[in-house]
């Protein structure tokens, strides 16, 4: 079962692969072990980048969340960035059309 939204990216519908119970699961997984601990946020042209602690825990945490949600989400572009002499960690979610406004429902900005 898939839930859509009406907008679209560039290329692929902005649209969930998970069923509404799997949604809210993993909405709340995701709050509560990823994304309340957020040092930074910033507002991107196409989205938004969210830095972390820096630390070979949090990289393992946000490459499990990214392979996880390309599988769900495939209309994002994930990137990963590592600052220099361990700074922090960035997670960038970007997209088409439409989705830096469902990053900021899903995942508060």
């Amino acid at each position: 079962m898939q839930n859509e939204l009406e907008l679209l990216t560039n290329e692929l519908p902005i649209a969930c692969n998970l069923s509404d119970s799997e949604q809210t699961a993993r909405g709340e997984e995701i709050a509560q072990n990823l994304f309340k601990h957020v040092l930074q946020v910033k507002e991107l042209v196409d989205g938004y980048a969210y830095s972390f602690p820096a630390g070979e825990e949090w990289a393992s945490r946000l490459m499990e969340f990214i392979l996880a949600d390309r599988d769900c989400c495939p209309f994002f572009t994930f990137e990963l960035v590592f600052e220099p002499d361990p700074g922090s960690l960035w997670l960038r979610l970007r997209g088409g059309q439409g989705v830096k406004e469902f990053i900021a429902g899903a995942f508060g900005s």
